[in-house]
């Protein structure tokens, strides 16, 4: 295949018929990634890191200060908008769904249970563990974090030497994604990338994993480590062998931030920048306002008289002379002014809260939180859908393992996917809501309204549970509530006699012998 020759910005698409990759087509793949993309990704990295702009500034002048101020608004943003979105768990409920059932008649003495109303919990259980083993919560806020950074963020399911289903989170610059074409954007292959040293021979090799619905292919190519780690524009990639997965899809999942795959630190990057300078030079400037000038008028100053001065603080003025200082004068208002347009503008622009801001103190509703969130808000719909779909590409991966260990055939429509927003409650005004609502509304949906409850079936059950503990404690007929006492285990039966009870006598047979 011909080398990529065409400007490419985020993505590949292909259309072809072959199903391995050419190697020569992968070098170029490879090449044109890490010449082209791969910068963006990182760059957005360093900034989130506070390693700005403004930190690469040279000194012009010598006797100038320089200084360098980075004003961490980047990390700050992600964090809170990653706080906000991403700082409740994320709940994965997957329900079995119940086949109907005849309606049949029902003996009223018949107090048995009736094993076809106990919901089968398998796959849930299974998925809790895989969720348990991989810190499915720890995954899923650097994954979302990652990918506000950087637009996109991947990972890869696999199996470990002990068969169990292990995550792994891959960087965008580290992965290609290859799609069949521009508009179905159905992924063909997508490759990920890796280094291996080794120290002994001096030597770097590059390893490309080039995933498709049934395996990967793995192929190679060394430089040598001194001639700079990273760059991969080195020799052709060639096939190293064929390993097959058990997925029967391509076991790396992709969450996009938004469809553009831009980061949230792209439209505020230049307003940061401009802060950043202007801040820097008031800093200069104030710097360079403590080494005033002295100006003489009238007179003239020699060495001695210099160094008399620098010493004694003493200057010598003859009639009509005079000493002062020179100071430039700084606008402070017009840069405090620029400052705070700047920063309200990065706050606008990002669509997220100054929490400093006076306007949040006090004790504020839930209306009134919500409407100061309202932007945020808005831009984190857009991230649960995304990452709503991602999540149900995760399991339709992990479709083949959760069938293995639990017999089923798991459907990712029975699987529900809740997102709980991270924000300060009125928990007084929601009990009040709560307690109106009382006899409108189901259970299950007023104990989802309570922010201090995680999993609503969970409460219900506890609660049901509760309630016949209770029934069965005060039920007289209940074993576990009979307590020997003399002639009488049945204390609870007020005014019975056991002694007189027809149940303690033996039944008097009136009948003839014989």
């Amino acid at each position: 295949m011909a080398m990529i020759t065409k400007p490419i910005d985020k993505e590949f698409n292909v259309e072809q018929e072959s199903q391995r990759i050419d190697p020569s087509f992968l070098s170029d793949l490879i090449s044109a990634h890490t010449r082209k993309i791969a910068p963006k990704y990182r760059k957005y990295q360093k900034l989130y890191e506070n390693k700005h702009k403004v930190l690469n500034r040279q000194k012009k002048d010598e006797n100038k200060p320089n200084n360098r101020i980075a004003n961490d608004f980047f990390s700050q943003i992600i964090d809170n908008t990653v706080g906000y979105f991403l700082g409740n768990p994320v709940i994965l409920n997957y329900t079995e769904p119940q086949a109907e059932k005849k309606l049949v008649e029902v003996d009223p003495n018949d107090v048995g249970v009736d094993l076809g109303d106990i919901a089968d919990t398998a796959v849930q259980d299974e998925l809790d563990n895989i969720c348990t083993e991989n810190d499915k919560d720890d995954l899923f806020i650097e994954w979302g974090k990652e990918a506000m950074i950087k637009g996109l963020s991947h990972v890869l399911v696999y199996q470990n030497e002990e068969s169990k289903t292990k995550f792994m989170r891959v960087s965008p610059e580290d992965c290609i994604l290859v799609y069949k074409n521009s508009s179905t954007h159905e992924a063909k292959w997508k490759i990920r990338l890796y280094d291996i040293d080794t120290e002994d021979t001096n030597k770097t090799t590059h390893y490309a994993e080039v995933y498709d619905a049934t395996g990967y292919d793995v192929f190679t190519s060394s430089e040598d480590s001194t001639g700079g780690r990273g760059s991969r524009n080195v020799a052709g990639y060639t096939f190293q062998k064929r390993v097959s997965h058990i997925y029967g899809r391509i076991p790396i999942v992709t969450l996009y931030n938004n469809e553009e795959q831009m980061s949230d630190l792209e439209r505020i990057e230049t307003l940061v920048n401009d802060y950043d300078k202007v801040l820097s030079d008031m800093s200069n400037e104030f710097e360079a306002f403590r080494n005033a000038y002295l100006m003489l008028k009238n007179m003239v100053a020699g060495k001695d008289a210099l160094d008399k001065l620098k010493v004694e603080g003493i200057l010598e003025v003859m009639e009509n002379g005079d000493a002062k200082f020179l100071t430039k004068q700084i606008q402070t208002e017009a840069i405090e002014n620029h400052l705070d347009r700047l920063e309200r503008n990065i706050y606008k622009f990002s669509q997220v809260p100054d929490l400093s801001d006076e306007n949040f103190a006090g004790n504020l509703s839930g209306i009134a939180i919500r409407f100061k969130l309202f932007g945020l808000e808005t831009k984190c719909i857009i991230k649960e859908r995304k990452m709503e779909r991602a999540i149900k590409e995760l399991f339709k991966v992990l479709y083949a393992p959760l069938r293995v260990l639990t017999g089923h055939e798991p459907d990712v429509l029975n699987l529900k996917i809740e997102f709980t927003r991270n924000v300060p409650t009125n928990t007084t005004e929601i009990v009040d809501t709560v307690c109106k609502l009382e006899g409108k509304v189901d259970q299950e949906t007023l104990l989802s309204l309570l922010p201090f409850v995680d999993n609503p079936k969970e409460i219900l059950e506890k609660l049901e549970a509760d309630a016949q503990a209770k029934k069965a404690s005060s039920d007289p007929y209940n074993p576990q509530n009979v307590v020997a006492d003399g002639n009488n285990p049945f204390p609870n039966l007020n005014g019975l006699n056991w002694a007189e009870s027809p149940v303690a006598s033996p039944v008097e047979d009136n009948s003839s012998e014989g």
